[in-house]
């Protein structure tokens, strides 16, 4: 078989608790180092951090989730979640075809949650709330299907289930549970309670909008691509979230990661029609049907852009 990979982009027993609101009055520059220098044990750093993780209630559930999923494909949640240097759930998505038969294809996503290895234990555990989130909940997607477009990327990266927003509504929902009031007050959290005091999905959503000085840059590739319009919460106010990965506001980052996406599945399918188009092979009579039909999705998406 031939295989095509495309790889996506797009926190105990001595009172830990009170180590992580210390670490957070400082503002994540905590003296007593990072989470990974708990123990010269890898294993033993994740156990106190799924461990304080376990005490939020949202938390415990989440790490009840993640662990089910995981053992749907045979694993360990040890298997899934690794020290990285940055913070970031990535997932591979594998192509497997035959030379003899390239019409017949078979599609397997497996995913990995990195933590990062510099952060202090607040940020740490915040961020492996924000990550299982991604791995439990968001919905695989198939980048080769013709219906792969960039409005329903962006989207559903940043309002989708499992998305940015709704790993950031977990993150808020751990603080809340965990910390003190005025440990929450230095997070963007307030900004999207209603009010009741409740955490908002709407607000959340708006916040991830704001683009600041990318406004114009960005609603400009938009309207080219004639889908501005369905961008209605977008605006140039002060901007609350950076991706870490590429740096801008997660709008712009959504759009970089799509057009990357796209640009290894015109390689591959360009591979893929040159073992069509080979010589005579095996197949079934409806192949060369098959083939045209391939042909035509394969210049629209990529030499048509």
């Amino acid at each position: 078989m031939k295989y095509l990979a495309l790889l996506f982009l797009c926190l105990t027993s001595f009172n830990l608790l009170a180590l992580v609101e210390k670490t957070i009055h400082v503002e994540g520059q905590s003296t007593r180092g990072t989470w990974m220098n708990f123990s010269s044990s890898e294993e033993l750093n994740f156990k106190k951090l799924f461990e304080l993780l376990a005490r939020s209630s949202s938390g415990e559930r989440l790490i009840k989730e993640a662990q089910f999923k995981a053992a749907q494909t045979g694993q360990l949640l040890s298997d899934v979640v690794k020290v990285g240097d940055s913070s970031l759930t990535d997932t591979t998505l594998v192509r497997k075809f035959s030379p003899h038969s390239p019409e017949h294809v078979i599609y397997e996503s497996r995913s990995v949650v990195y933590i990062s290895r510099h952060l202090a234990w607040d940020d740490a555990l915040l961020d492996l709330a924000h990550e299982l989130t991604h791995y439990v909940y968001r919905e695989s997607f198939n980048p080769y299907a013709e219906s792969f477009n960039a409005k329903d990327f962006i989207k559903g990266t940043i309002e989708g289930k499992g998305g940015e927003v709704q790993a950031f509504l977990t993150e808020c929902r751990v603080l809340k549970e965990l910390f003190s009031s005025r440990v929450q007050s230095r997070s963007h959290c307030l900004k999207i309670e209603n009010d009741r005091g409740e955490l908002s999905y709407t607000k959340a959503v708006e916040l991830f909008y704001h683009v600041g000085p990318y406004y114009d840059r960005f609603h400009g590739q938009l309207k080219k691509r004639s889908i501005d319009q369905e961008f209605q919460d977008l605006k140039s106010d002060k901007i609350n979230f950076i991706s870490s990965a590429y740096g801008v506001p997660y709008p712009l980052a959504a759009l970089m990661e799509y057009e990357l996406v796209l640009s290894k599945v015109c390689e591959n399918d360009k591979k893929r029609l040159a073992y069509m188009q080979q010589g005579p092979r095996r197949g079934p009579a409806s192949a060369p049907t098959g083939q045209q039909k391939f042909h035509q999705s394969y210049t629209s998406r990529c030499l048509e852009k």
